[in-house]
């Protein structure tokens, strides 16, 4: 008996929980002939939740002994749109940040020589920047330029449609001096909002 009970009120509350919102009292209208009555319709509208699949984590390697067209080696990264309607991709912010045995000071890509950098200056100075890789996938407008990390300024570079997904890259200009193996850190902020 106690557990027909206990299932009873546990059915009641859930009941209650889940229960379309109260409406508002009834009204009557009365009168001759026709008789006309004003009734407000509320209604609540929720936001859309923004879903996007992007790394967690990105890595690159410079390798000053490789040749120049593959001396820095960083992944595609993948930019997926879940949302139901298309969003706009923008890179808040790319920058040097604590963490590595060296922390770089970003500069422009032709601030410098970078083939004749010296051992200081290669441990110095890098210019990473980040772009869109490949046109497909991305809505029509998108930005091909390089976002390097020495700008401050946030950088839309386009829109997803929903499910598709664009792909984005890192580039960078960097010296080759370089008398052992280092580690460096950047920050790299995305802001995804609807368009």
């Amino acid at each position: 008996m106690k557990k027909v009970l206990l299932m009873t009120a546990a059915v009641m509350l859930l009941l209650i929980a889940t229960a379309v919102p109260a409406l508002a009292d009834d009204s009557t209208t009365t009168g001759d002939g026709d008789v006309s009555a004003t009734v407000p319709v509320e209604g609540t509208i929720e936001a859309l939740t923004i879903s996007v699949t992007h790394p967690a984590t990105l890595a690159y390697t410079i390798d000053p002994n490789a040749d120049e067209a593959n001396d820095f080696i960083a992944p595609i990264i993948p930019i997926t749109n879940n949302t139901k309607v298309p969003v706009n991709v923008t890179v808040q912010s790319l920058a040097s940040s604590a963490g590595g045995t060296l922390q770089f000071t970003d500069v422009a890509d032709d601030a410098k020589d970078w083939t004749n950098l010296n051992l200081a200056d290669s441990k110095t100075y890098l210019a990473l920047g980040i772009q869109i890789q490949s046109v497909f996938g991305w809505s029509a407008g998108f930005d091909l330029d390089t976002h390097y990390a020495v700008d401050l300024s946030s950088q839309l570079f386009g829109s997803l449609p929903a499910n598709t997904t664009g792909e984005m890259s890192l580039v960078a200009n960097h010296g080759l001096a370089f008398d052992q193996s280092y580690t460096a850190m950047h920050t790299l902020i995305f802001m995804f909002n609807l368009v």
